[in-house]
């Protein structure tokens, strides 16, 4: 049981890695992108915004789907769409066909992501280690950022972008490959729980409903809507702006964006070890979420003075902040419902942000660059919703203990 749990994970680590290249992977070369298919501002950052929309709405649909059919079956239907949709993003020859790739781009980061932490989730919620291993999953998403907007971000600029996407076509073929062989979905929570010999406890069965909107799981759903938009910001115009404002080549561009996720990759690990020896995931959250909200509004003051100096030395505090809250407070929610809802709070807390938040920030930042002429106007209210999602909303959470409490082997 312990090897299976652990192999698993590591098959959906390689997942969230994954997903990082059809959502982000080309953003370093949006310039060169945008010129070549005579794309404005607006419509550049529609390229974000189409895919955070279908991403969201893939992630409500396969949290009910990954409760239905297992976590396995979404998450090769996302890798398939990935590899699709990096290869129809290559041929593109215009702004309907971009749209149509990042259409399928959106359903494969969606799937993915849903169908990764569902099943790991469902692995390691009977040994109460759910945190941990959300964690862990979460750093992924770090060197998922690394891989596509610095490794891959060179080879866009030495191959190109159309060969380099689909180049990263190709490693989400090799890891689809491992997906199919390695791993399998978990067993059900009642069979964990005639097997670790506690036929007496009987799992809690709420209406999904109640289950959706219990304290702690709108809480995660508040933060969350913060750290998508954050997120969505970040990865998809910081590149833009380092490029373009202080003349940063698109590699150097690419490894600072990354930062933010490089460093939340140690937040992420080091987040759930904090809050097991504080005994409270809750001031975990709080303090990263206002450590980003006050990293974002200062990265605003400086974008407005051009001191991009200082600008790339935020960026990985903001990521320090953000994802040593974003694994802990998503345990908290799925921690404070039956199992058998696990996939749909998974899907509506992942789900509705990328639906609003995906979509609303990046394409916001780029209209109003497109207006004003600047990113001070888009990114001062970045900073003003960071720290009212995810530097206040976490002050209402309340510290839960697994509602199935069973000591599984480790």
């Amino acid at each position: 049981m312990s090897n299976s749990r652990w192999i698993n994970l590591l098959a959906v680590y390689l997942v969230i890695v994954g997903s990082s290249l059809p959502y982000a992977g080309w953003s370093p070369s949006l310039a060169v992108i945008s010129f070549d298919l005579d794309l404005s501002y607006a419509q550049a950052g529609s390229i974000s915004s189409v895919t955070g929309l279908v991403a969201g709405l893939m992630l409500l649909a396969g949290g009910a789907l990954a409760a239905r059919w297992g976590s396995k079956r979404i998450i090769v239907a996302g890798l398939v769409a990935g590899v699709a949709g990096q290869l129809v993003f290559a041929m593109a020859d215009g702004f309907g066909s971009v749209i149509a790739g990042r259409i399928l781009a959106g359903l494969s980061v969606g799937f993915m992501w849903v169908g990764s932490f569902t099943m790991a989730a469902d692995w390691f919620r009977a040994s109460k280690q759910t945190g941990r291993a959300l964690g862990i999953l979460a750093s992924g998403d770090g060197v998922g950022a690394l891989l596509s907007l610095f490794a891959f971000s060179a080879a866009l600029v030495a191959i190109g972008w159309r060969l380099g996407l689909a180049v990263q076509a190709a490693w989400l073929s090799a890891v689809l490959v491992f997906v199919l062989i390695f791993s399998k979905n978990a067993p059900s929570l009642d069979a964990d729980l005639a097997a670790t010999n506690y036929p007496h406890q009987e799992a809690k069965k709420p209406a999904s409903k109640r289950s959706v909107m219990k304290r702690n799981v709108l809480s995660a759903l508040i933060f969350w809507f913060g750290s998508i938009g954050l997120f969505s910001a970040i990865a998809s115009w910081m590149p833009t702006i380092l490029v373009e404002n202080a003349g940063f080549s698109a590699s150097h561009a690419g490894l600072l964006t990354s930062s933010f996720s490089i460093a939340g990759m140690v937040a992420a690990l080091g987040g759930p070890l904090i809050a097991e020896r504080l005994g409270s995931k809750k001031r975990v959250v709080v303090v990263g979420g206002i450590v980003s909200g006050v990293a974002v509004a200062l990265v605003t003051t400086f974008v407005a003075a051009d001191n991009y100096v200082a600008v790339a030395l935020l960026i990985p505090v903001i990521g320090l902040g953000m994802y040593s809250g974003e694994p802990l407070i998503l345990a908290e929610a799925i921690e404070s419902v039956s199992g058998r809802y696990a996939g749909i709070v998974n899907g509506v807390i992942l789900g509705f942000p990328w639906v609003v938040s995906g979509v609303a920030y990046p394409y916001v930042i780029g209209l109003v660059r497109d207006v004003t002429g600047s990113f001070v106007g888009g990114f001062l209210a970045v900073s003003v919703a960071t720290i009212l999602l995810c530097g206040v909303s976490p002050l209402f959470i309340r510290d839960s203990s697994p509602s199935v409490k069973v000591a599984a082997a480790a």
